[in-house]
């Protein structure tokens, strides 16, 4: 009786522990792909924001107030949220330099700015066309609190996290909740 009791646990121990052990996968069928954060890795947050020149207080603020908005935030389904700021000058040359940087960086998520239509109107397009959404126009500090936010909650709505922390955000989903067409 005790040999069969101590076979099952046995048993039932090495089932437990192949089953725990096993990897979930995830199959991403988003037609964009999806944006992979591994465990402890951080959801990139990216500002393309005016804060030199003349329109430097108004980006300087808008800077502040997203940078208040993550430290609010602190983490997003338990990744830490990580700022690449890009500072421009409220010209298109500044915004196409600043959204070719990002558009090579492959993790990521959204990208907060730029604060002037000229930059707007050169930035999207580099950066949609690298499956990275852009919000703007950010012309307050008020608008680039609500903006961070809406990115935050646009990640909790959509992604994906598995057993190990790895997050998986599919990127059409995101922009469709962050009401963006790619």
């Amino acid at each position: 009786m005790k040999r069969r009791l101590a076979a099952t646990v046995t048993l039932l121990t090495i089932s437990l522990l192949l089953v725990s052990c096993g990897g979930v996968s995830y199959q991403c069928t988003d037609p964009l792909g999806c944006l992979e954060i591994s465990p402890g890795s951080p959801v990139i947050i990216g500002t393309i924001l005016a804060s030199n020149g003349e329109q430097g207080p108004a980006g300087t603020e808008a800077l502040q107030s997203v940078e208040k908005a993550i430290a609010d935030k602190d983490e997003l389904l338990g990744h830490p949220i990580q700022l690449d700021r890009y500072a421009t000058d409220c010209t298109a040359d500044s915004a196409r330099v600043a959204a070719t940087e990002f558009a090579t960086y492959p993790d990521l998520s959204a990208v907060i700015g730029p604060s002037c239509t000229d930059e707007t109107v050169v930035a999207s397009p580099i950066l949609l066309n690298a499956g990275i959404p852009l919000l703007s126009p950010v012309p307050n500090s008020l608008a680039a609190s609500e903006l961070a936010n809406q990115v935050f909650a646009a990640i909790e709505q959509v992604a994906v996290q598995m057993p190990d922390q790895t997050l998986y955000i599919p990127r059409q989903a995101f922009f469709n909740a962050l009401h963006l067409n790619p």
